[in-house]
């Protein structure tokens, strides 16, 4: 059987298309829908819902091992443009803060390129590739959903 990984990879150049050219209201525009993000990790995606429909999906590289991204229902904390992780020494781009510790978000890629999305390489981020992580910096907003899970649904049709 295939994991939707390989399903994602196919779309996944059309979706950098629909992303670099959707980008979401500005600060100042009032948007009452509900967002939310859902990471898969056994897919090792990332799947952003408008109001309960499809708005983006990407890959992403979770937590490796003795590093698991915790799962759960989490929300936006806080953001921060491009901090510098203290436990680290990296950039952060586009930091969105889901765990009280303060420890665990989404954030760019650090690594050149996206050669490691798709895997679990991280620390117990969940890193996104540029285009991804800046859509969905401005996208989610503080106090958004971010739902982990270890398996995604499995659905018959």
């Amino acid at each position: 059987m295939i994991c939707l990984t390989e399903i994602f990879r196919i779309f996944l150049g059309v979706l950098a298309v629909s992303c670099s050219t959707s980008l979401p209201p500005g600060e100042g525009q009032e948007n009452t829908s509900s967002r939310e993000a859902v990471i898969l990790i056994d897919c090792q995606t990332i799947l952003f819902l408008e109001d309960g429909r499809e708005a983006n999906l990407a890959l992403v590289s979770t937590g490796r091992a003795d590093y698991d991204t915790p799962t759960g229902t989490f929300e936006v904390l806080y953001r921060h443009r491009a901090p510098v992780s203290s436990s680290y020494g990296v950039r952060m781009p586009y930091w969105l803060c889901i765990h009280p510790s303060g420890q665990i978000g989404l954030h760019q890629t650090f690594l050149s390129g996206t050669n490691s999305l798709g895997t679990r390489k991280s620390h117990g981020c969940v890193r996104l590739g540029e285009i991804t992580a800046r859509w969905s910096y401005y996208w989610l907003r503080v106090g958004s959903t971010v739902r982990v899970q270890e398996e995604s649904p499995r659905r018959v049709i």
